[in-house]
């Protein structure tokens, strides 16, 4: 069982006897639980490199949404993130749907909601710029789109989806889609968005001239803005409460970065440097109207050489073993030589031949020769925010150990990756971590500044539509469909 605990302020648990029984029931952030409290969630993330075709993927993505629980136990939630994807879900959802109808899946699932992040919405205020941006998109490449399944005996969806949408930069493929879930039972708010996060401030970082001690907490910084964004929006949507976990699932773009570690340099993964960093992650919540809390990782790392590879791959092989960025680190890169310089990375990095980095790796260039934002990394990630004071009631099992990468999928730069976990809410354990420094840290501050720095002609292009008030009734081609049968 792997642990999740927030800052060392947990709120005891009140253990209660219910009127029929013995059995105990836990008190959380006033949610009233059964002990223990599960929930089965599975996690499946592709970037399908603008595929247009979803044909060949249907009898893939079905099995995942119809499956048993690795125990063999109903699935209580099972969540789809598809980014650079062209096709259309809708059909694919009703014939899901229509199947389960004559016979009951093993996974217990009876609804679905899908959501295309270019379907049309009701707005109040028109924006010219963000009409344009989607034709761009429709026409010339693949964007976000989710899948959802859950129990209507467990959940009932909350019916604020016309919000929960928004775009990250004048890149148009690069948004940010939810779905938003209540347990019956307790009022447990599952808050589930696909996204595709940036990538251009971040590789200009990677590519730049600065300094290594420098380039590193750069592109924190830079990651660390995207993942504010998120919480920004979460806070104006009022989904930020002590009674809710938000998941995050996507191409999430962080990269392998190399810094000087005592007389030579050491590969890090920037988005677990900036889970890692307790001031960044105060930095990020700063002022915002949040309860206190933060961003984790799903699975658990403790450094980037055990971190699978899912791009950047060839996509024309197909892998049959699992490569980690440490198979690569160990074969091309000498902790002794200095971190590799990003026009010339070969002068510092060794070059492999053809035949091991293409069939023995499945990678499409030799690592030793490809600029930074290119190295080998580990993209596809399931990462949530949770306060504090529900956090360390959290643990986490994996039935398969972690993520499970389908080295077999042809077709994209990325590989599909697929997760079970067991989320449990019990007793509270002691942090996994020191608390977060106080909002009015010098430090905290400090970060807090450089994070707020966006440009203006992000703003005029990205900003998205304001949406209908929740409750509204949606448009008749609305982004998102509740099925269910």
């Amino acid at each position: 069982m792997l642990a999740g605990c927030g800052v060392a302020q947990c709120r005891d648990l009140e253990a209660s006897s219910g009127d029929d029984d013995s059995s105990s029931t836990l008190s959380v952030n006033n949610i009233s639980l059964p002990e223990p409290s599960l929930v089965r969630l599975r996690f499946f993330n592709f970037n399908m490199a603008n595929i247009a075709a979803l044909d060949p993927f249907t009898g893939m993505f079905g099995e995942f949404l119809a499956k048993p629980f690795a125990d063999g136990a109903p699935v209580d939630i099972a969540f789809v993130a598809l980014t650079e994807a062209r096709f259309k879900m809708r059909g694919f959802v009703q014939q899901q749907l229509d199947r389960w109808k004559h016979r009951l899946p093993l996974s217990g699932l009876d609804a679905l909601v899908h959501r295309d992040a270019l379907r049309k919405r009701p707005v109040r205020n028109y924006n010219i710029f963000s009409k344009c941006r989607k034709k761009v998109v429709q026409h010339c490449v693949g964007n976000v789109k989710t899948v959802l399944g859950f129990s209507q005996g467990r959940f009932v969806k909350e019916e604020r989806d016309e919000q929960l949408q928004g775009a990250f930069t004048l890149n148009p493929e690069k948004a940010f889609i939810g779905t938003s879930i209540v347990r019956k039972q307790d009022g447990l708010r599952l808050c589930f968005f696909g996204t595709h996060f940036p990538m251009q401030k971040l590789q200009a970082v990677l590519l730049s001239k600065n300094d290594e001690n420098d380039r590193l907490m750069a592109a924190k910084i830079e990651y660390a803005r995207v993942l504010r964004e998120v919480l920004c929006q979460v806070s104006s949507w009022e989904l930020g409460n002590d009674q809710t976990v938000v998941f995050v699932q996507g191409d999430l773009n962080s990269r392998t970065v190399f810094d000087f570690h005592e007389i030579g340099s050491q590969a890090k993964d920037v988005l677990l440097e900036v889970l890692s960093d307790a001031a960044l992650m105060a930095a990020i919540a700063h002022d915002l109207p949040l309860p206190p809390g933060r961003w984790r990782e799903v699975v658990h790392f403790n450094g980037v050489n055990e971190m699978p590879v899912t791009y950047k791959v060839d996509p024309r092989m197909r892998i049959g073993n699992v490569v980690t960025v440490g198979d690569i680190l160990n074969r091309i890169h000498d902790p002794a030589q200095p971190p590799p310089q990003p026009r010339n990375p070969s002068r510092q990095l060794t070059s492999v031949a053809r035949k091991e980095f293409s069939q023995g790796w499945g990678l499409k260039n030799d690592p030793a020769k490809v600029k930074p934002s290119h190295f080998p990394a580990f993209t596809e990630r399931v990462i949530y925010w949770a306060p504090d004071s529900l956090t360390c009631h959290l643990s986490w099992a994996l039935p398969h150990g972690g993520y499970e990468i389908l080295g077999h999928v042809d077709g994209s730069d990325h590989r599909p990756v697929t997760l079970e976990a067991t989320m449990e809410i019990g007793p509270a354990a002691q942090p996994d971590g020191p608390p977060l420094p106080h909002a009015e840290d010098p430090a905290v501050k400090e970060l807090a500044a450089r994070l707020e720095h966006r440009r203006f002609f992000d703003w005029l292009f990205c900003s998205t539509e304001s949406p209908q008030p929740v409750g509204a009734p949606e448009a008749e081609d609305s982004d998102s469909d509740v099925n269910a049968w």
